[in-house]
């Protein structure tokens, strides 16, 4: 080891001394969310929002490479920011649901007018409101005998909404403190109701009546679809489903069709002015069906007056499709209708006879087996329509639909965004099993949820993705905000605030070894 000269000596022993006289920096550091700074460690004085006894979110615009120093703590902005969880709220046991091969609990979300609170309805028939930072339980009832399906806020935050998936169809009007009734009105009552399913039989709870669509209108009253398709022992497969404007008070004030119609109405979508509505039009029941309904459609109508404005039919993709079917790829602005379908296209109908099909996802040959892609969820957001679709698949009308596909469908599980004109403004794929897309209140910014993966056992892909869907046409991949990765799958139904915070449901899956993996909880983010 070389010899230190006098000189430097003394200056090493300086610079010691110095460090020693100066304080230390708290434990702890600066995290990088959106749109804000999540200080982290001991906390005195340090102006925001408290997470924890010590975690405080600071709302702050940053840049990439950006220095900052908040409550003693120091750190450079990253190029993306991080997605960290703040809150986690279980929901309950539903690990026998999924070792029995049902499908992923129904969930509902919807963040209060002011985003302090959250509400979820669950699977087990739970509604709980909890707050929106901590996850902080501020009350919890129990309503139903199955599914919380919908839920819907009032515009003061005062009382909660709530439709059930149960015997008797219920909606109900809660104080959004306690959670006692209000008010509430029977559905079952219009479109009939069947007895809970037996048990074991984990697809039985659909067939009960439900509240199928649930929308607030800009003036306060509620536009509820009802809707129900069951088999009568010893019957035939019946349906019933019709829509309702009910009053902020509970009064029923308008209905479509004036008799409940012998179909499914299944998801709705309100314009974002709240003048038209669309619904999708089913049917499972046996015999003729009714004259006058799009079955494998959707019928528009005016709104507040229930009008029908126009049905729209798409012919079927034959010979592996001999109906079209919407799952819930369904939008509508103020002069477009945009309809996702589970044969792999997407229709967009303009004003007048103006039409767009984009029939990427259709069955393709490979090799003697045709595979396809479903399109799951849709919106049109300024001048593009969104749409997402599933992995690959081999079409139910084919041979050996029950097949695993010999190789992938080239537009499988990715999200496309179409110009007017039909072409494609940009895609994005991610590996992702996508489950469920939704925009935050910025109207920018498009959550992909990321659910179980049917073909492996990798756990690294559950969560969300988060999306720029703002500034001009540019790749995909270019589109990343963040990732938002969780310990099990997403269910498709999230919901992001305006300030950022990201709501999830997570939920217990089936491994390929037959494993039961994960849990039934809320789980926050930002």
């Amino acid at each position: 080891m070389p010899r230190l000269r006098p000189v430097a000596v003394a200056v090493l022993a300086l610079m010691g001394a110095a460090a020693g006289c100066a304080p230390a920096p708290p434990p702890g550091g600066l995290r990088f969310v959106r749109g804000g700074v999540v200080v982290e460690g001991p906390l005195q004085e340090v102006d925001g929002v408290p997470l924890s006894d010590d975690r405080v979110l600071v709302p702050k615009a940053w840049s990439p490479g950006e220095p900052l120093a908040i409550g003693g703590r120091a750190g450079v902005a990253p190029r993306v920011p991080e997605c960290l969880p703040l809150a986690s709220v279980p929901l309950g046991d539903v690990s026998a649901a999924a070792a029995a091969g049902a499908p992923a609990p129904d969930t509902a979300l919807a963040w209060s007018p002011d985003a302090s609170r959250l509400a979820v309805g669950t699977a087990l028939g739970e509604v709980l409101v909890v707050e929106g930072h901590r996850g902080e339980v501020l009350a919890r009832r129990a309503l139903s005998e199955a599914f919380v399906k919908h839920l819907a806020w009032s515009p003061d935050g005062a009382i909660l909404y709530a439709g059930e998936q149960s015997p008797d169809a219920t909606l109900w009007a809660l104080d959004a403190a306690t959670l006692q009734p209000r008010w509430s009105l029977r559905l079952a009552d219009r479109v009939e109701t069947s007895p809970l399913p037996v048990d074991g039989d984990v697809y039985g709870v659909y067939d009960l009546p439900a509240v199928t669509g649930l929308r607030r209108l800009p003036d306060g009253s509620l536009l509820v679809v009802a809707s129900h398709g069951w088999t009568p022992r010893g019957g035939a497969r019946q349906n019933r489903a019709q829509v309702l404007l009910v009053s902020a008070g509970g009064e029923l004030v308008g209905r479509w069709p004036d008799a409940p119609a012998d179909a499914l109405f299944q998801h709705a979508r309100v314009s974002a002015g709240g003048d038209r509505l669309a619904i999708t039009v089913n049917r499972s029941a046996e015999g003729p069906a009714p004259a006058g309904l799009p079955v494998g459609g959707v019928q528009v109508l005016r709104l507040p007056a229930l009008e029908p404005e126009r049905a729209l039919i798409t012919e079927p993709l034959l010979p592996h499709f001999p109906q079209p079917y919407i799952w819930e790829a369904l939008d509508l602005d103020e002069d477009r209708v945009l309809m996702g379908y589970g044969d792999g296209r997407v229709r967009v109908v303009g004003p007048g006879e103006a039409d767009a099909l984009w029939t990427a996802g259709a069955p393709v040959m490979a090799g003697d087996v045709p595979v396809h892609v479903s399109v799951g969820w849709g919106l049109l957001r300024g001048g593009a329509a969104i749409f997402s679709t599933s992995g690959t698949l081999i079409p139910w009308g084919a041979a050996a639909p029950e097949l695993r596909p010999p190789s992938a469908h080239p537009a499988e599980r990715s999200v496309t965004a179409l110009r007017p004109d039909g072409a494609v403004a940009w895609s994005w794929s991610g590996g992702v099993e996508i489950q469920g897309l939704s925009v935050g209140d910025d109207g920018t910014t498009l959550v992909v949820g990321a659910g179980a993966r049917q073909t492996d056992d990798r756990r690294d892909l559950f969560g969300a993705v988060l999306l720029d869907l703002s500034g001009p046409d540019r790749p995909g991949a270019a589109r990343e905000l963040s990732r938002c990765p969780t310990a099990a799958p997403a269910f498709f139904r999230h919901a992001l605030s305006a300030d950022g915070r990201l709501a999830l449901i997570e939920h217990p899956w089936k491994a390929p070894d037959g494993q039961v993996l994960g849990d039934y909880r809320l789980t926050v983010l930002r």
